[in-house]
């Protein structure tokens, strides 16, 4: 598989382990009355952010199926040739 494939989606599990830190410590805080409106946009950012790095994970995931398809068939083809040199 491509290098840079395993790292964008080793950065992007990276990332989600980072929002399901943050949350569990930031999230669950008090927040004075005044301060609710200002809060609730914040976590509403927050979880945007989070769904759009799902999402890049999500397409990850099926591009790197795709490159296993492509593996697959660049290595069935490596063997034909090999079996079509050695029959010559």
């Amino acid at each position: 598989m491509n290098q840079n494939l395993s790292e964008a989606i080793q950065k992007v599990q990276t990332a989600q382990a980072l929002m399901n830190a943050y949350e569990g410590m930031y999230l669950d805080l008090e927040v004075a009355p005044e301060e609710r409106e200002r809060a609730d946009m914040a976590i509403c950012t927050f979880y945007a952010i989070w769904d759009y790095i799902k999402g890049v994970e999500e397409a990850l995931n099926a591009l790197e199926g795709d490159c296993r398809v492509v593996d697959a068939i660049y290595a069935a083809e490596d063997v034909r040739r090999q079996r079509t040199l050695t029959t010559e």
